[in-house]
């Protein structure tokens, strides 16, 4: 038997690594397009339900504390089960939630169904970042992430304009009952075309920059290490994170009830911010692999904080659509580029594990974000949220590059 850590680098007995790159970029297309069909309708949902902003921000919470919660577990658990199987049990449950958000009866409900799918989806995004990881070759590391994050970008530019549409055609549980169909494809797409562990052997990336050769076992925060580096990492995903949950609920009510755009226009917006995404990651994804991370995650941040102030300044939609198509440039630019130097400033063998530490702070800063604006929604004007966003997007950026010593 071949030894799956040989310096041979990826081979796969039944698939090449692009063949599954390509595949993990399809399920992942599938997978965020019925990730987001629904998240502008589920305003108009909880309004239908007697609820509001406040009761937004409460789900949105809830998904993030219980995905903080499992997202450490569940990388490791991919680390020792396998990746594949982390992604098929988080798909699945996807498709479960669609389900209960169709059926929940009550806003309650609703809110309990979001927090049960944060745990059980918590695995998906180091699972499949870990995958397409050990797919790359050490030098183009942050090109293969930004290929495969060009595939989630497809299904953002999709989501919001079909869930829209369908939604004022048909109504709710129809954009749901698409939502349900497009999740389970993509599992189809996982189950069929991502190859197991005993057809297929993973072999990290040639190492690079901290990234250690596999020995001995310590635990895990002590080999992860808390070099200032990796803390900024940390620090500028969590502000990215919280910027957006800070934003999201008051962004959906000023949408309808202030610039009282249809679920359709609103939709459109989100999605300009998407293509973005994806052409830029198609085009420039492995822009750091040449200019270096450091420069790369700082103007995306800046880039990224461009929604923020777009809306606090704006009220048509052109001049909002243009920051959002700025802002998605900056998300393509920073998010690949982090997730390559996390990865390298890992041990090899437990990248997965450690990717979900990041997925953890990510949600812990969505949950500060939701709690925060759920506090104080009664008080908090839409336009002030959006400026606190962005100021705390540009200081944590500005305070990391003081504290960057890569």
């Amino acid at each position: 038997m071949n030894d799956p850590h040989s310096a041979s680098g990826l081979r796969t007995r039944s698939r090449s690594p692009e063949g599954v790159i390509v595949a993990l970029s399809l399920c992942m297309a599938l997978q965020m397009t019925s990730f987001v069909i629904p998240l502008p309708l589920f305003a108009l949902r909880l309004e239908a339900l007697g609820a509001g902003v406040k009761a937004l921000g409460i789900s949105a919470m809830a998904f993030a504390l219980t995905s903080t919660l499992a997202a450490p577990f569940m990388g490791a658990l991919a680390d020792r089960l396998g990746r594949r199987y982390l992604m098929l049990v988080s798909l699945a449950a996807y498709v479960a939630a669609y389900t209960g958000y169709l059926l929940a009866p009550s806003a309650a409900v609703f809110i309990g169904v979001r927090g049960l799918a944060g745990a059980f989806t918590a695995g998906l995004m180091p699972a499949v970042t870990g995958l397409a990881a050990d797919l790359a070759p050490g030098h183009r590391v942050a090109r293969w992430l930004g290929f495969m994050s060009a595939g989630s970008s497809i299904g953002w530019a999709i989501g919001p304009v079909a869930g829209g549409l369908i939604f004022d055609r048909w109504g709710y549980a129809a954009a749901l009952g698409v939502t349900i169909a497009m999740a389970a494809a993509a599992y189809l797409v996982a189950l069929l075309a991502i190859p197991d562990a005993r057809t297929a052997r993973y072999v990290p990336a040639a190492t690079q920059g901290g990234i250690q050769a596999p020995g001995r076992r310590e635990p895990l925060l002590r080999r992860l290490g808390l070099s200032s580096s990796l803390i900024v990492l940390l620090l500028l995903f969590f502000a990215a994170m919280f910027g957006w949950a800070f934003i999201e609920p008051p962004f959906m009510f000023h949408a309808y009830n202030d610039l009282e755009w249809s679920s359709s226009q609103l939709g459109l917006v989100m999605s300009t911010y998407a293509v973005a995404m994806f052409l830029c990651g198609m085009t420039l994804g492995g822009l750091s692999d040449r200019l270096g991370r450091k420069p790369v995650i700082i103007v995306g941040m800046v880039l990224y904080s461009a929604q923020f102030f777009g809306l606090a300044t704006f009220r048509s939609a052109v001049p909002i659509v243009a920051a959002f198509v700025v802002a998605g440039l900056g998300n393509a630019l920073f998010d690949p580029t982090l997730s390559a130097s996390v990865l390298e400033h890992s041990p090899a063998e437990h990248r997965t594990s450690i990717l979900g530490i990041k997925s953890m702070v990510g949600s812990a800063g969505t949950i500060l974000g939701s709690a925060l604006i759920s506090m104080l929604s009664t008080t908090l004007e839409a336009r002030s949220a959006f400026l606190i966003a962005g100021a705390a997007v540009l200081l944590v950026t500005a305070v990391g590059v003081s504290g960057w010593d890569d």
